[in-house]
């Protein structure tokens, strides 16, 4: 049960928390999990043996395999993802051969599965030279089971795509090729680091996709770029639809990095928040009218990610069921599988191999983790490690919703215990009361449906499905305070085990995150390190649950002591200057 006091101090974590992390996008909630544990490949491949041949939940899952090619020609102000430039041939050669040790390595954990979709994103895929990419595509279909109709998509840049890539792509079978438009305007993207992009190149780049038979395009455009308006994207947007009739037209609404908003807007998040609400304001509620004019329907209409869609022609269901007897296999499971790799039209439990440094991967209900090269050097050679952590169903649904919710208002209840196995009570209780407290969003008997909202607005609600300590330890690493064991063990050094404190308390030591304090009495207790939720004071320190027979006055005299001590070597270790590299 929530009381008002948990409710009073989640309050104030969420104010702290957003004041200190400016978070621009909710997907970045999803990723709260607290202290990492570090495997190594052979290690997740014996976490993904044991998931798949025990899988939580009876559904069929849908699985999916990300590669993440963190090589761009340039680097763009904008972006918030892992990338490098492509300093040599030698460099790629290195990542390519890394990514293949996994594939060996993981391919026969994961051979019982059937993939349905197989994801190259970046970075920019199309900087690998078409031999590169036609040995990457051969040991996947070596390793990998597929469905005869797993869709497959590629990220290019248009800059550096060239008909042999092209040729390459089509020869193994990848039916959605995807890039970045983000403006027409020439000035804006070469402000943003990205080249004098007109639409001279955008015709070049459809031509050489008709060229190889390539009719399934997927366009991006990114709003709220410092220098473009509203009305002007809308212009853009219309022009592209009209000449090149692209299958779809993904729209993203920037995500800020604290880079960003110092480069573009000096600094002030209030500055870009102001610029961006008027895309909010301006663009959504124009793109039914946009749709109709050029042919084309709204697939998704707000928040961070909209869609507008060519409709295709459908086979009629009789004949449809025909051809697929015919050619005697299933229908591939209905959905579109996102860039992110965390969410699906499919309602279905979702498994995720990422390959590739920083690529995410996801075991349902059994472990999330990354990539990452040896040393986080890509130029050295050797397998990778992947850092992450152990989940259960509810990380799977907190996921889930701080991707759905992102774009979305509605959540049906039926849809959800499908994919989670229990509902939203048992599933998300904290965060269903929290919502209530802050009437935000009502739980009805068919559905979650929550209150129209701006971005931050819903940031905001939704960081109440993130476990307290998971956004502690994020906040703690704003102050230069590290919350994980390791980071725990450090900051107790002083405090030797059977270090008296007041009242008759003994400190005991530290187990993993929590400090061990024995009262008079010989009851343990056990207390986390937080940070402090104002100026001042760099920790506090919160009781596990409530003592049985301490007295409480001494006990708070004790637990100040212990707080006296670990602030001031806090602040010894925070002034101490870091460590030369050799």
């Amino acid at each position: 049960m929530q009381t008002d006091s948990w409710l009073r101090r989640r309050t104030a974590l969420h104010d702290r928390y957003l004041e200190v992390a400016r978070v621009g996008d909710a997907s970045r909630l999803a990723y709260l999990r607290g202290p990492e544990t570090v495997w190594t490949e052979e290690e997740v491949a014996a976490l993904w043996h044991r998931a798949v041949r025990n899988p939580v939940s009876a559904l069929e899952p849908l699985n999916c395999v990300y590669v993440h090619v963190p090589f761009c020609k340039a680097l763009c102000s904008f972006c918030n993802y892992d990338r490098l430039r492509p300093s040599s041939p030698a460099l790629l050669k290195t990542w390519l051969t890394r990514v293949l040790r996994s594939i060996e390595i993981i391919g026969p954990a994961v051979r019982p599965l059937t993939f349905h979709s197989l994801y190259m994103g970046g970075g920019t895929p199309s900087v690998l030279p078409a031999p590169l990419l036609h040995e990457l595509f051969e040991a996947l279909d070596q390793a990998l089971k597929w469905h005869p109709r797993a869709s497959r998509k590629l990220e290019f840049d248009p800059a550096v795509m060239n008909r042999d890539r092209l040729k390459v792509l089509a020869a193994h079978r990848f039916t959605q090729l995807s890039f970045g438009i983000e403006t027409l305007d020439p000035e804006i993207n070469a402000r943003h680091n990205r080249g004098r992009q007109g639409i001279e190149t955008i015709e070049r780049c459809f031509a050489d996709l008709k060229a190889v038979g390539v009719s399934d395009v997927a366009c991006d455009f990114l709003l709220g770029l410092e220098g473009t308006t509203p009305e002007g994207m809308l212009a853009e947007m219309e022009t592209v639809l009209r000449r090149f009739k692209p299958i779809w037209l993904d729209i993203f609404m920037l995500t800020p990095t604290h880079t960003y908003v110092a480069k573009h807007f000096g600094g002030s998040w209030e500055a870009f928040w102001s610029h961006l609400g008027r895309f909010e304001a301006i663009v959504p509620p124009a793109l039914p009218a946009l749709a109709e004019r050029t042919g084309y329907v709204v697939r998704m209409g707000r928040g961070h990610h909209m869609m507008l869609e060519l409709p295709r022609r459908k086979a009629p269901p009789r004949l449809k069921s025909i051809l697929l007897k015919l050619l005697r296999f299933k229908e591939a499971p209905r959905g579109r599988y996102f860039y992110t790799a965390l969410t699906t039209e499919s309602r279905r439990p979702l498994n995720v191999l990422g390959l590739g440094r920083s690529a995410r991967s996801g075991i349902f209900a059994t472990a999330a983790f990354a990539a990452h090269d040896p040393d986080d050097d890509p130029a050295v050679a050797g397998p990778a490690s992947y850092a992450g952590n152990l989940v259960d169903v509810t990380d799977e649904a907190r996921t889930f919703l701080a991707h759905y919710l992102r774009d979305n208002h509605v959540v049906d209840r039926a849809e959800f215990r499908q994919i989670f196995g229990g509902d939203m009570p048992e599933v998300i209780p904290q965060a269903l009361a929290g919502w209530a407290h802050e009437g935000t969003a009502r739980l009805d008997e068919d559905a979650l449906r929550f209150v129209p909202q701006d971005r931050r607005e819903r940031i905001r609600s939704l960081l109440w499905l993130v476990p307290e300590e998971a956004i502690e330890f994020d906040l703690a690493h704003f102050g230069q305070l590290e919350l994980s064991p390791a980071g725990v063990a450090q900051l107790v050094r002083p405090l030797k085990p059977g270090t008296n404190l007041a009242g008759g308390h003994t400190f005991e030591g530290a187990d993993g995150t929590r400090l061990i304090v024995r009262t008079p009495g010989g009851e343990r207790l056990r207390l986390r390190i937080a940070p402090e939720l104002a100026e001042g004071t760099p920790l506090r320190l919160v009781l596990d649950g409530a003592p049985v027979s301490a007295d409480p006055v001494t006990l708070r005299q004790a637990v100040a002591q212990l707080r006296s001590v670990l602030t001031h070597h806090h602040r010894q270790q925070a002034r101490r200057p870091p460590a030369e590299t050799p």
